[in-house]
């Protein structure tokens, strides 16, 4: 059985913003907390990897994908990753010991959005991540985000019962999506992908940025407080206005 300690030791060196909410978790639910955070986080390694040819990425990917619907799921991911395996994270190598960390009666759930999630990076690494216009920012705003923003409410309401307006969270995930969109825009230019659709400012992505989250904020306050949903979001809505505030005081600058 994958260890819960060595497991958020694993979290706490990827994400500042998501571990103290991790153990923040209540039982059960951090268990599940911890296993869907890692997954994407090691799906997220290999979409973003610098060393890696979109090709290669599509490949792994969809590989990826395959290997979470069977019950080998271990030796499937040893064979996806064998031809790369001196380049990939711990963070993707260990996929397996994510998915075995969840809760039985939430675990399927779990991989079904990582199933989709991987998926979805694939056919993002065949187009190259270019964005034609405003759609394709919300299409892959949800492919990255909206898949999360689901898997959020359908653990809440296991967990507790706790429902929220999953028509309004979407106003969340592409919020803080586009807010990290626009606080990399520089990094991912460098690695030669650009996410702003054709045509628009960096002025037009954080217009974008600051409407989704907004709504957010509304939604934000229609969630339990106390509560783990608040919790969890909360922090992400904070670096997400930091993000926003920063790189409106760069544009300034």
């Amino acid at each position: 059985m994958t260890d819960l300690t060595a497991a958020l030791n694993e979290a706490r060196q990827w994400s500042t913003t998501y571990y103290q909410p991790l153990i923040a978790m209540p039982p059960g639910l951090q268990e599940a907390k911890v296993s869907f955070y890692l997954l994407f986080r090691g799906i997220d390694e290999i979409e973003d990897h610098p060393a890696l040819a979109a090709t290669v990425k599509d490949t792994m990917l969809t590989e990826v994908a395959c290997a979470l619907q069977t019950r080998n799921i271990a030796g499937r991911l040893d064979a996806a990753f064998a031809e790369h395996r001196d380049v990939l994270p711990d963070v993707s190598l260990r996929l397996a010991d994510w998915c075995a960390l969840a809760p039985g009666s939430i675990a399927p759930r779990i991989l079904d959005a990582a199933i989709a999630m991987a998926n979805r990076m694939a056919v993002w690494s065949r187009r190259g991540w270019r964005m034609r216009d405003v759609d394709d920012l919300d299409e892959y705003a949800f492919s990255v985000a909206g898949v999360v923003a689901t898997l959020l409410g359908d653990m809440w309401a296991w967990h507790d019962g706790t429902q929220v307006d999953r028509g309004q969270m979407m106003s969340y995930a592409r919020g803080c999506q586009a807010a990290n969109i626009l606080a990399d825009l520089a990094v991912d230019r460098e690695r030669g992908v650009d996410f702003l659709p054709e045509g628009w400012t960096v002025a037009d992505l954080a217009t974008y940025v600051h409407t989704e989250l907004r709504l957010a904020d509304r939604w934000m306050a229609t969630l339990p407080d106390p509560g783990p949903a608040r919790v969890w979001c909360g922090r992400a809505m904070e670096v997400a206005w930091a993000q926003f505030h920063r790189a409106q005081t760069l544009q300034q600058a």
